[in-house]
């Protein structure tokens, strides 16, 4: 069977979602506290998971990481909130670049890109790979795009340090490729606990497939512990 890749834009055809409570009450908190205190400007580039406009289709309604139920439930607010419980000048800016990982091929991010570095973050964080198709790829072309974009966003900025999270459904090819070149967590493992999945609380599947606010805990506390070496 063909491994699915769900991409950020979900483009998968059905009945549109219905949004569902999620049992959460309020925002968890990660307790580790443990990472350089003097980190003041983050960079956090990833997909749907990281953001995701809201899209009628699908019956998705929010502004945030997709499916979180609320703002403050992704896995960005979540590791906002603790960056600036080190740092509360910390700024964190976080963007969706799925066409990325769709059109590494011909992408033009020399173009689109250009503000990230001229952010000068001192912390970038990587959080893709869910919508790099497998089917057909072509390893070494995605190698050689993804270090092009690393040293892209390391331009005029050689100290910036750059931690990369892995697929969340799992894409191990471009996990090893980001492994290779920066300090990297995976997320894959997360994915077989379904109750990080928000499975029954969209009727779209490729919504519910997305991470529960549990789920998105996990992923904060994944790449927040993930901080401590760097």
């Amino acid at each position: 069977m063909k491994k699915l890749i769900l991409i950020a834009s979900i483009t998968i055809l059905g009945l549109a979602s219905c949004k569902k409570e999620q049992p959460t009450s309020a925002p968890p908190t990660i307790t580790k506290l443990t990472i350089d205190t003097t980190i003041s400007n983050v960079l956090i580039l990833g997909n749907s998971i990281t953001f995701s406009p809201a899209d009628i289709k699908v019956g998705w309604l929010g502004n945030w990481g997709m499916a979180a139920s609320a703002p403050e439930f992704d896995y960005v607010h979540l590791l906002t909130a603790n960056f600036k419980r080190l740092n509360p000048k910390c700024m964190v800016t976080a963007r969706n670049i799925s066409r990325f990982e769709r059109e590494y091929k011909t992408y033009n991010y020399q173009k689109d890109f250009k503000e990230f570095q001229d952010l000068h973050p001192d912390l970038i964080i990587l959080r893709i790979g869910e919508n790099v198709e497998q089917i057909g790829l072509n390893k070494s072309e995605f190698e050689g795009k993804y270090v092009q974009l690393l040293t892209f966003l390391k331009q005029n900025n050689a100290n910036v340090k750059v931690l990369a999270a892995g697929s969340f459904w799992g894409n191990d090819p471009i996990d090893k490729i980001m492994s290779e070149y920066s300090k990297f967590v995976p997320l894959k493992n997360l994915s077989y606990d379904q109750t990080y999945k928000a499975k029954g609380l969209f009727d779209n599947y490729g919504v519910s497939e997305h991470p529960s606010d549990s789920g998105m805990k996990a992923i904060a506390e994944t790449i927040w512990n993930g901080l401590d070496k760097l």
